[in-house]
C-alpha cells in the first residue's frame, strides 16, 4: 500500500486540505480533515495551488490525480480536466462533450461527486440557463472560484 500524505493550503474561501500518495492527489476538499497519512507533500500539490491562488491559473493543469470512482465518473472528471480556467460549461454540453449527450443527469451526479475540487474544476459548470447551480463547496464559493479564474456571463441566484 501506498504510503499516504496531506496538506492544507489557506484560501479566502476556506482552508483546503489535499490527501494523496506518492502517484497522485486523491482528494481535495475546503475545511476537511486531512484523516490519515503524514504532513506533507512530495508532489507539490499545495504549492501548485498557492501557484493558482496567486494568479497562475494553468498551475493545477500538471497535478496528478488518482481516481478512485467508477469508469463514467472519472470519463467525467477528465472531461472537467479540459474546460479552461475562466470559461464555464454547461451540464448538457459537458454530457455532448462524452459522447453521451442523454446522459445529463448522471454528468451532474459525476460531477456533484468529484472529490478533488479545484484540481478537477466541477466549479466550471453551470446551469443551461447560465445560473451558478449544484456546487458541494457551496455557491458562495463557487462564485469565488470562477471569479478568481475570470469567468464571466453566468447568473447568480
Amino acid at each position: 500500500m501506498a504510503a499516504k500524505w496531506w496538506t492544507a493550503v489557506s484560501s479566502p474561501v476556506g482552508r483546503l486540505v489535499a490527501v494523496g500518495d506518492e502517484t497522485g492527489v486523491e482528494r481535495l476538499g475546503f475545511d476537511g480533515e486531512p484523516g490519515e497519512g503524514e504532513a506533507g507533500d512530495p508532489l507539490g500539490v499545495g504549492a501548485a495551488v498557492e501557484r493558482w491562488l496567486a494568479g497562475a491559473l494553468d498551475a493545477l493543469d500538471a497535478v496528478p490525480v488518482v481516481s478512485s470512482g467508477t469508469d463514467f465518473q472519472r470519463e467525467v472528471w477528465a472531461a472537467l480536466r479540459r474546460i479552461p480556467a475562466g470559461t464555464t460549461t454547461t451540464y448538457a454540453a459537458l454530457a455532448a462533450s462524452i459522447g453521451r449527450p442523454t446522459a445529463v443527469r448522471a454528468v451532474a451526479r459525476a460531477n456533484a461527486t468529484n472529490p478533488v475540487a479545484v484540481v478537477v474544476p466541477c466549479h466550471r459548470v453551470i446551469g443551461s440557463d447560465g445560473r451558478l447551480v449544484g456546487y458541494a463547496g457551496g455557491l458562495r464559493r463557487k462564485r469565488w472560484l470562477l471569479a478568481h479564474e475570470g469567468a464571466a456571463g453566468f447568473l447568480v441566484p
